[in-house]
């Protein structure tokens, strides 16, 4: 992997028990670069993010997160990364600290803070390689580029 390279993914299989969910599947992302990752529900969006984080092992094929493999280095790279994969959890009874909410705990935030709150986190530690996956997001970039209007 050259020093330019952040992502590097390399014919990456991911097999659950007997189904095939990713095949040969192949990336480069550039460090500082921004990387739209789009598909179809159930078409491996989240499985490829997991690996990429560790929190899956591939099949078969290679993934390098910042020059280091993700079989071997795994805790290494999530120094690296800052990640909200899905929905972020938190324990609901803390609160967080914010001028803006008082003591009132996570529990009691709407949808859109409990969002800004995950991305808080996962930028909090200066992340080399920052990832985001939600559904929402992805509709939205989708109709984007699709050219329907999404102002509200």
């Amino acid at each position: 992997m050259d020093g330019d390279t952040a992502i590097k993914i390399e014919n990456l299989s991911k097999s659950f028990e007997d189904i095939l969910v990713i095949k040969d599947s192949n990336m480069n992302v550039t460090k500082g670069s921004v990387y739209g990752f789009l598909g179809a529900n159930g078409s491996g969006k989240t499985t490829i993010f997991k690996i990429i984080t560790g929190l899956l092992s591939p099949t078969g094929g290679m993934v390098e997160v910042l020059g280091m493999d993700v079989k071997k280095d795994s805790e290494r790279i999530l120094g690296g990364i800052g990640s909200l994969i899905e929905a972020p959890t938190f324990y609901e009874h803390l609160s967080v600290g914010l001028s803006e909410v008082g003591k009132k705990p996570v529990g009691k935030f709407s949808l859109g803070m409990r969002q800004r709150l995950g991305i808080a986190r996962a930028l909090v530690h200066k992340p080399q390689i920052k990832e985001q996956y939600h559904e929402s997001l992805e509709n939205y970039f989708f109709n984007i580029m699709s050219g329907v209007n999404t102002s509200c």
